[in-house]
Protein backbone atom coordinates (compact mmCIF):
# COMPACT_ATOMS: atom_id res chain seq x y z
CA UNK A 1 0.00 0.00 0.00
CA UNK A 2 2.63 2.29 0.94
CA UNK A 3 4.59 1.62 -2.41
CA UNK A 4 1.37 2.53 -4.66
CA UNK A 5 1.08 5.76 -2.39
CA UNK A 6 5.03 6.82 -2.87
CA UNK A 7 4.77 6.18 -6.42
CA UNK A 8 1.21 7.69 -7.29
CA UNK A 9 3.07 10.68 -5.36
CA UNK A 10 6.13 11.05 -7.12
CA UNK A 11 4.43 10.74 -10.36
CA UNK A 12 1.95 13.17 -9.71
CA UNK A 13 4.06 16.19 -7.69
CA UNK A 14 6.45 15.71 -11.10
CA UNK A 15 3.02 16.40 -13.19
CA UNK A 16 2.43 19.60 -10.94
CA UNK A 17 5.72 20.30 -11.96
CA UNK A 18 4.92 20.82 -15.57
CA UNK A 19 1.70 21.90 -14.95
CA UNK A 20 2.67 24.85 -12.61
CA UNK A 21 5.84 26.19 -14.79
CA UNK A 22 5.39 24.90 -18.20
CA UNK A 23 1.83 25.87 -19.26
CA UNK A 24 1.91 29.21 -20.28
CA UNK A 25 1.21 32.30 -18.35
CA UNK A 26 -2.27 34.09 -18.23
CA UNK A 27 -2.90 37.81 -19.14
CA UNK A 28 -6.37 37.43 -17.25
CA UNK A 29 -5.02 37.09 -14.05
CA UNK A 30 -7.11 33.93 -13.79
CA UNK A 31 -4.10 32.34 -11.61
CA UNK A 32 -3.38 33.13 -7.78
CA UNK A 33 0.05 33.64 -8.93
CA UNK A 34 2.72 33.71 -11.18
CA UNK A 35 5.27 30.90 -11.17
CA UNK A 36 7.99 32.83 -13.23
CA UNK A 37 8.49 35.08 -10.92
CA UNK A 38 11.41 35.03 -8.61
CA UNK A 39 12.59 36.93 -5.79
CA UNK A 40 16.41 35.85 -7.38
CA UNK A 41 16.22 36.01 -10.67
CA UNK A 42 12.97 38.38 -11.58
CA UNK A 43 10.61 37.23 -14.85
CA UNK A 44 13.09 34.24 -16.14
CA UNK A 45 10.47 32.16 -16.87
CA UNK A 46 12.63 29.75 -19.39
CA UNK A 47 14.87 29.27 -16.45
CA UNK A 48 11.85 28.20 -13.89
CA UNK A 49 10.85 25.92 -16.95
CA UNK A 50 14.22 24.46 -17.05
CA UNK A 51 14.37 24.13 -13.25
CA UNK A 52 10.77 22.54 -13.11
CA UNK A 53 11.23 20.01 -15.76
CA UNK A 54 14.52 18.69 -13.93
CA UNK A 55 12.42 18.29 -10.91
CA UNK A 56 9.68 16.49 -12.69
CA UNK A 57 12.38 13.99 -14.70
CA UNK A 58 13.54 12.95 -11.61
CA UNK A 59 10.55 12.66 -9.80
CA UNK A 60 8.90 10.89 -12.43
CA UNK A 61 12.49 8.55 -13.02
CA UNK A 62 12.11 7.96 -8.96
CA UNK A 63 8.29 6.98 -9.20
CA UNK A 64 9.16 4.33 -12.25
CA UNK A 65 12.10 2.81 -10.61
CA UNK A 66 10.16 2.37 -7.39
CA UNK A 67 7.68 0.88 -9.37
CA UNK A 68 10.25 -1.90 -10.78
CA UNK A 69 11.42 -2.00 -7.75
CA UNK A 70 15.76 -0.42 -8.67
CA UNK A 71 17.31 0.50 -5.65
CA UNK A 72 18.19 3.58 -6.97
CA UNK A 73 14.88 5.13 -6.48
CA UNK A 74 16.26 6.64 -3.57
CA UNK A 75 19.18 8.33 -5.01
CA UNK A 76 16.88 9.76 -7.69
CA UNK A 77 13.96 10.80 -5.41
CA UNK A 78 16.27 12.65 -3.36
CA UNK A 79 17.89 14.43 -5.84
CA UNK A 80 14.30 15.31 -7.06
CA UNK A 81 13.29 16.35 -4.49
CA UNK A 82 16.08 18.52 -3.51
CA UNK A 83 15.37 20.77 -7.07
CA UNK A 84 12.23 20.67 -5.89
CA UNK A 85 13.04 22.31 -2.65
CA UNK A 86 15.36 24.76 -4.19
CA UNK A 87 12.82 25.72 -7.66
CA UNK A 88 10.42 26.48 -4.61
CA UNK A 89 12.50 28.49 -2.88
CA UNK A 90 13.93 30.66 -5.67
CA UNK A 91 10.60 31.23 -6.98
CA UNK A 92 8.89 31.41 -3.89
CA UNK A 93 5.21 31.84 -3.44
CA UNK A 94 3.00 31.56 -0.08
CA UNK A 95 1.02 28.93 -2.09
CA UNK A 96 3.81 26.36 -2.12
CA UNK A 97 4.39 26.34 1.65
CA UNK A 98 2.61 23.12 2.56
CA UNK A 99 4.30 21.27 -0.19
CA UNK A 100 7.28 22.79 0.63
CA UNK A 101 6.88 20.76 4.34
CA UNK A 102 5.63 17.80 2.32
CA UNK A 103 9.38 17.66 0.25
CA UNK A 104 11.61 18.84 3.29
CA UNK A 105 9.75 15.79 5.50
CA UNK A 106 10.18 13.68 2.42
CA UNK A 107 14.27 14.11 2.23
CA UNK A 108 14.65 14.23 5.40
CA UNK A 109 12.68 10.82 6.08
CA UNK A 110 14.67 9.18 3.12
CA UNK A 111 18.17 10.11 2.95
CA UNK A 112 18.35 10.08 6.90
CA UNK A 113 16.12 7.62 8.29
CA UNK A 114 16.09 5.36 5.33
CA UNK A 115 11.97 5.17 4.62
CA UNK A 116 10.51 3.94 4.22
CA UNK A 117 11.82 0.45 4.51
CA UNK A 118 11.97 -2.34 1.96
CA UNK A 119 9.21 -4.66 4.13
CA UNK A 120 7.08 -1.39 4.58
CA UNK A 121 7.30 -1.02 0.84
CA UNK A 122 6.99 -4.85 -0.27
CA UNK A 123 10.55 -5.00 -1.39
Amino acid sequence: MWRIILIAFLLIHAAIHVAIWATPATKDGGAPFDASKSWLFGSERWLAMVVALAAAVLLAFAGVALWIHLDLWRAVAIAGLGVSVGLMIVWFNPWFTMIEIVNAGLLVGIALYSWPSSELLGA
